[in-house]
């Protein structure tokens, strides 16, 4: 989805079609756009030419930043390296078997908007080693997911492999989730 974000060009990765495979916006939904508003002034600083978000759903999250367009593509099949100053994130998260996961993909049912495979990280897994490559200089990455996806994990292998810091910026308890959102950055944010 194409969109405009302080005016400039906002990428939405999603999927069109029949909406009873659309996952509804709920408590992870909102927890990332409570995040995003909260961080706002970092996500001005930044100065964004590009914002991506992968895995649009509902198309909540980018709608509650600006007007929407859409392409289609598989994860990042359709991103130019280096181009993309905010991306947001909130994939399938769910722990679940390998064949839940791997169905709910091939079928493009419901499940594949939560279907995450082992510790929820199956698509997450498939971005960590992409992400140095897909943010330009400034980028920052948003990445929402629950505690069973191992977040120390997640901040230490990107601190690792793309020199990245991690911050855990907002959490939240639904039902019997808790929720996190992660911001990860090239360089210190400035204070919100």
């Amino acid at each position: 989805m194409l969109s405009w974000f302080f005016g400039l060009i906002v990428l939405t990765l999603g999927v069109l079609g029949d909406w009873a495979n659309v996952y509804e916006p709920s408590d992870d939904t909102y927890l990332l756009l409570d995040a995003l508003a909260a961080d706002l002034a970092v996500l001005r600083d930044a100065l964004p030419g590009v914002v991506l978000e992968l895995g649009s759903g509902s198309g909540c999250i980018i709608t509650g930043l600006a007007q929407i367009l859409v392409v289609r593509a598989d994860l990042l099949g359709a991103v130019r390296p280096g181009t993309v100053d905010v991306l947001l994130f909130n994939p399938p998260y769910v722990p679940t078997s390998e064949e839940e996961a791997a169905g709910g993909q091939a079928e493009r049912d419901i499940s594949a908007a939560w279907a995450g495979g082992p510790d929820g990280r199956v698509v997450v897994d498939r971005l960590l080693p992409d992400l140095g490559r897909l943010l330009s200089a400034r980028g920052v990455f948003y990445l929402l997911g629950v505690r069973e996806n191992r977040p120390d994990e997640l901040a230490a292998q990107v601190e690792a492999q793309h020199g990245m810091r991690a911050e855990l910026i907002a959490e939240r308890r639904a039902q019997n989730e808790r929720l996190f959102v992660m911001r990860f950055s090239r360089s210190q944010p400035a204070s919100a």
